[in-house]
């Protein structure tokens, strides 16, 4: 029988050839581990553009190195209260499909201009890959995982630069505001969502962040147990006036949260904090409207004071 020299190299190269593991990112620096995420994002943003909005809305700004958007829409009607500012959850985009867009239009006939600022990427998920030069040495390796113990996350220090990236995208972003909002003058409504809401809270508490008027959270949480905890806390030391809005099917993480919020925050001053479990699904359009008269009806009682 004769064999084709060339196909059995070929074969036997693939057999011995050693495969591809990912970086563990506890090795790697922030950017490093969410560079392949952060590329597909981009790619998606660059698809879109934005092309299916005016021209008008769409307001081009540099942040740090990058450029990003910024969409606003004037108000209409007979009210001219102020301005609303959206900050969705990391990830999203400014026009993110669902409650975002539906406010971002709902509210300019109530009074409101809305600025919808582009949020910061998400944080990728941890892949915990076992390098090549480790295979050999299954059960000799330090710091084992058994199979009934949590994935192991970012260390401390990378989270840290995580969440200082993260706060400084949003500072600076915001820091481009007033200029944009100064043709519709009034309040200053801040409404922001998931983990946009918590690095809101945390960012103020931190006075890395302007003070709104007026906030308003919904199904607020960060991804870190410790973190999330304290955002309760903190938002009973904010000195604004606050709409705190959970939702049946919020994050869990938001949900666990929900009573400690309520139970830390100032008590019988409803201009102060006031916060409001709804039977509604966000990602049902029916249940939309609900929240917006939620907001509506807070905004619209801490302007007349």
């Amino acid at each position: 029988m004769r064999f084709n020299t060339a196909l059995v190299i070929a074969l036997f190269s693939l057999v011995i050839a050693p495969p591809a593991f990912a970086a563990d990112p506890q090795d790697a620096s922030p950017n490093e581990a969410m560079a392949q995420e952060s590329m597909a994002e981009d790619k998606a943003a660059k698809q879109t553009k934005y092309d299916y909005l005016p021209k008008e809305e769409v307001i081009e700004i540099t942040v740090g190195e990058q450029q990003t958007q910024v969409l606003v829409r004037p108000w209409s009607g007979k009210k001219q209260l102020g301005t609303a500012i959206l900050l969705a959850n990391p990830g999203m985009s400014a026009d993110g499909a669902g409650f975002q867009a539906y406010l971002r239009r709902k509210l300019n006939p109530a009074g409101w201009a809305t600025i919808a600022i582009t949020p910061p990427k998400k944080v990728a998920t941890p892949n915990f890959a076992t390098s090549a030069e480790d295979i050999a040495k299954v059960g000799e390796m330090k710091g084992n995982q058994k199979s009934n113990e949590a994935t192991e996350q970012y260390s401390d220090e990378v989270w840290q630069d995580i969440r200082e990236k993260q706060s400084l995208f949003i500072s600076q972003s915001m820091n481009q505001l007033d200029a944009i909002g100064a043709p519709y003058p009034g309040k200053r409504l801040l409404i922001t969502s998931g983990q946009g809401a918590g690095l809101t809270i945390a960012m103020i508490s931190k006075n890395l962040l302007v003070k709104p008027d007026i906030l308003v959270l919904i199904n607020p949480y960060l991804k870190m147990k410790h973190e999330n905890l304290a955002l309760a806390k903190q938002l009973a030391e904010l000195d604004i006036p606050v709409l705190d809005i959970q939702s049946f099917d919020g994050h869990r993480a938001s949900s666990a949260t929900a009573h400690m919020r309520a139970e830390l925050s100032p008590q019988n001053a409803p201009y102060r904090y006031s916060q409001q479990t709804l039977a509604l699904n966000l990602t049902n359009p029916m249940s939309w409207e609900t929240a917006l008269k939620s907001i509506e009806g807070f905004a619209l009682r801490i302007s007349k004071r």
